[in-house]
């Protein structure tokens, strides 16, 4: 039995990809088992056969649940740090509905994987219920699958853990011998360098900084699934229209008011000096509360940062452009407090910034990713996949921060050299990447995203995908 995570805004591209699988005969309906969430995809999802995880939290309410008894046996049975906290939505509720919340969730996957489940595909790991299900695969030998785009082109790589790591992708690399290396693979990182390419994500509505059409039509379809709808009082992620629309507006006012007064924040980079890069990550998101838990205040993990650079280096910490509006005018002017951090606007050039920099330091950033295609040290406080390249100074604490911040900022220091067979690596690494993703989008199916995710040709590769993963089931 094969089961479908069917809770999030990536729920159409499951069940799209589905109907191409039972139309050839490739997986049986019966073989197929979707996991829904109260009333959402409920209507879309009608084609395969649904288990709905709140309606099983009905069926908990009626049993009076001893949930300290519950959480002590799941504390004995799992290794669960980072449970509670890495849940944007579950954070916001008092202890008990979050402690609640936990125990129904170890249960419902604790009674789905009993029963004799081969696969368990999911979104990207980004909440509470990803991590519980991981844990519970685990233990109930469920092969469990989640998917990531790779960042080097708009396809998307298989995870079967919980630390963003390309299973797939590892598993060729570890193949690697120089004599493997060809001169073709080379290409794309010459490529890269010689002409940058930003994220496909950027392109994205949900990253403009003006109100867009699409945002109008989203606050309507929003609101009828919010009140008229009958949504389900354990529904989570089903958030208010008025909610959201108000953290777009403010967020668009307060990006307004920072690039009127943009000269004064941000400062002009100067390329003469010593400075390593730190890029401001969006947040909330999985990139800080799952890959790096320990650094989501990112004010306090720049200031103790910068407290780790000789006098002679400055920290040029760059805005985002899909972050700006995010962080307060306070977050800014406390930052510039401190002499040796500098603040950079988000329409400098990030390549030239990689290309003159003594290296990057951020927590789960593309920036790692192409900082390692300029030859520049990648030091990474966080879980990513490009730490798979044994290229990156991945670190655990920032006492052993600073030892290599020491080690890289010495003059003449040179990563390609540091690094045994460097550029091999590297290449050799991007070919596994491209050779193991798959040729399809993975991403939300909202407003501005649903036409090229659902296209018909991204649907069949999906599709492919799900096949090649299970086969031969």
């Amino acid at each position: 039995m094969i089961v479908f995570d069917l809770i999030n805004d990536e729920a159409p591209l499951f069940v799209e990809g589905l109907k191409v699988l039972f139309s050839k005969g490739t997986i049986s309906y019966d073989n197929v088992i979707g996991v829904t969430e109260g009333s959402r995809w409920e209507e879309e999802s009608k084609s395969i056969k649904n288990i709905n995880r709140l309606s099983f939290f009905d069926e908990l309410d009626k049993k009076d649940i001893d949930l300290k008894k519950e959480l002590l046996r799941i504390a004995n049975t799992y290794k669960n740090n980072n449970i509670y906290g890495c849940d944007r939505y579950l954070i916001q509720k008092n202890k008990e509905y979050q402690k609640k919340m936990l125990v129904y969730t170890y249960l419902f996957y604790e009674d789905l994987f009993q029963k004799n489940i081969s696969h368990y595909f999911t979104t990207g790991i980004a909440y509470t219920y990803n991590l519980v299900s991981y844990q519970v695969s685990k233990r109930f030998n469920v092969k469990h699958i989640s998917f990531y785009g790779t960042r080097v082109e708009n396809n998307t790589a298989i995870c079967f853990d919980n630390k963003n790591s390309f299973g797939e992708v590892d598993a060729l690399f570890d193949e690697f011998h120089l004599n493997k290396v060809t001169k073709d693979m080379y290409t794309f990182i010459e490529g890269f360098v010689k002409a940058p390419k930003q994220p496909y994500y950027m392109k994205n509505a949900i990253n403009a900084l003006s109100i867009k059409p699409v945002f109008i039509k989203e606050f309507f379809l929003r609101f009828n699934k919010y009140y008229l709808e009958n949504r389900h009082k354990y529904d989570m992620f089903t958030r208010s229209p008025f909610e959201l629309t108000g953290i777009k507006l403010k967020k668009m006012i307060l990006s307004k008011i920072i690039n009127f007064r943009h000269d004064s924040i941000f400062e002009k980079v100067d390329y003469s000096e010593r400075y390593f890069i730190y890029p401001i990550h969006m947040q909330p998101e999985a990139s800080t509360l799952v890959q790096s838990p320990f650094h989501i205040d990112q004010k306090a993990a720049i200031i103790n940062i910068s407290r780790l650079l000789p006098l002679n280096t400055i920290l040029c910490v760059k805005e985002h452009r899909s972050a700006l509006g995010k962080q307060s005018i306070a977050f800014y002017k406390e930052l510039k407090q401190h002499p040796n951090i500098k603040l950079i606007s988000y329409r400098e050039n990030m390549f030239e910034l990689i290309n003159n920099c003594v290296g990057t330091i951020n927590l789960t950033s593309t920036v790692g990713l192409e900082s390692l295609f300029f030859k520049k040290p990648s030091i990474v406080l966080g879980d990513v996949f490009y730490n798979n390249t044994g290229l990156t100074f991945r670190v655990n604490s920032f006492p052993e921060l600073g030892k290599v911040v020491e080690t890289v900022n010495q003059d003449g220091f040179k990563v390609d050299e540091y690094f045994e067979q460097y550029d091999a690596k590297l290449a050799y690494y991007i070919y596994c990447l491209n050779e193991k993703a798959y040729p399809f989008e993975f991403n939300v199916a909202k407003l501005d995203t649903k036409e090229r995710v659902l296209k018909k040709e991204n649907v069949k590769n999906f599709s492919n995908c799900i096949k090649e993963i299970c086969n031969p089931i």
